[in-house]
């Protein structure tokens, strides 16, 4: 009698099952699949910077994917294991425990996630058991460009013109119908199970609706939304260039967790009309996907070495610390900075002129550690995507110049040119008078 191949896939920030590579692989190679995320405590938890790595918007709409990831799954006879604690713990056990000799994941380029794998790796190497890594978060697979990684352009137009050149991205891959059966015995958490384990509450956090909800089921219905055009007219997804773009960003939270595919989003896009009828917003969604394939392409080629200095230094001057802390709460005293800070605290998100902004007061007008505000970013973005943070605080403070942008802006110039008639920052601001200026 033949012993069946069981074999984990590790979810990590692919929470999908349309246009997942590995996971169409495993369908058709394996007769036992236990789909796994782990969920480590720690990342919850307040940090000695005064908040969690994670913040309770982005743990909030971590959970609702999981959850839409875990009722597709059993949708198609399988189901979803969530472990509690440490990767290189807990996934070894779990292996040994379902004499699974494989393990499948998806590979990050830096920072923690990035060590994670490593550690993983020399646990699972004395049982015999492998670790296989795969890359399904960019539009473009790093095997279709056309140049190795290793001689990627260091300006993001030039890397732009070379993919374009190069030709379409790979098609799409429809979701599953069904997946091998799921191993006897293993929990399949509920979302009030995880809200638990996390210590969140069973409610929306307080602030102001971002319009986000996680998950792939509502991602492919607001694509489907998006390029229908069904609550937009003609005229307004035309709209003006940096209207566009914002618009595009909308896509990022659900990106950033793989609930959504870009090349789906190209798909889409691409061959729906849009770039007849809308082709501005076609092309700034198009750039928004190649942009971030250019910051993760760049943190694979250089950023682990940028990445190993920005880890947040410890407090040595409890002036700075408060300056931080009125910059990260939205009472810096400059209006339109503030706004857009406390939109990033109410919602989880930030458009990129915004982040722009905001990260350039911190550094050129604060003279603060940049670290501080990439750790901040981190904890509240809904889309954070490490690579792309990164790419975005090192063009900031001027160490990149890979899209060519300034590295400070003036608040008082950027209001009168975006917010003339002050209607974002009364937004924001609840209605109130410019805060009191604190800085000098």
């Amino acid at each position: 009698m033949m012993t069946e191949r069981c074999a984990i896939i590790w979810f990590r920030n692919d929470l999908r099952l349309h246009d997942h590579e590995v996971l169409t692989l495993l369908a058709n190679s394996v007769d036992v699949l236990a789909p796994v995320y782990c969920l480590d405590p720690a990342r919850f938890e307040i940090q000695p910077s005064g908040f969690p790595l994670t913040g309770p918007l982005r743990a909030r709409f971590l959970i609702e994917c999981l959850e839409d990831l875990r009722a597709g799954l059993e949708a198609r006879g399988s189901g979803l294991h969530v472990v509690v604690g440490q990767p290189e713990q807990v996934l070894p056990a779990l292996a040994q425990k379902l004499g699974a000799r494989e393990i499948f994941a998806e590979r990050e380029v830096l920072g923690e996630p990035l060590r994670v794998e490593r550690r993983l790796a020399a646990a699972l190497d004395p049982l015999g058991i492998s670790l296989h890594g795969y890359r399904i978060s960019t539009l473009t697979h790093p095997n279709d460009l056309p140049f190795p990684v290793a001689n990627l352009p260091e300006s993001f137009a030039q890397f732009q013109e070379a993919v374009t050149a190069g030709g379409e991205p790979r098609a799409a891959l429809p979701p599953l119908q069904r997946l091998p059966g799921y191993p006897a015995g293993l929990s399949n958490p509920t979302l009030d199970t995880l809200v638990q384990v996390l210590g969140l509450s069973a409610g929306s956090e307080a602030g102001q609706p971002s319009g986000f909800e996680g998950g792939a089921t509502v991602a492919v219905a607001k694509l489907e939304e998006f390029v229908q055009g069904r609550r937009a007219s003609l005229e307004s997804l035309r709209g003006s260039g940096s209207e566009a773009a914002a618009q595009a960003d909308r896509f990022a939270p659900w990106l950033a967790c793989g609930a959504l595919s870009p090349r789906r989003i190209y798909q889409y896009v691409k061959y729906s009309g849009l770039t007849v009828w809308a082709g501005e917003l076609a092309n700034a969604v198009i750039t928004g996907l190649q942009r971030r394939d250019f910051c993760r392409f760049l943190a694979m080629k250089r950023g682990e070495r940028d990445e190993q200095s920005s880890r947040p230094p410890a407090w040595d001057d409890e002036g700075l610390r408060e300056r931080f802390e009125l910059w990260r709460q939205g009472e810096t005293g400059e209006p339109f900075v503030d706004a857009h800070l406390r939109e990033l605290a109410m919602t989880g998100h930030l458009s990129s002129f915004g982040r722009r902004l905001v990260a350039s007061y911190l550094c050129h007008d604060l003279g603060l550690d940049w670290r501080w505000g990439a750790a901040w970013f981190a904890s509240q973005l809904l889309d954070d995507d490490p690579s792309v943070n990164l790419a975005n605080w090192m063009e900031a403070t001027g160490r990149w110049r890979a899209f060519e942008e300034p590295g400070r802006l003036d608040p008082a110039e950027q209001a009168a040119r975006r917010d003339p008639d002050g209607d974002y920052c009364r937004r924001w601001l609840d209605g109130n008078a410019p805060v009191i200026q604190r800085f000098g």
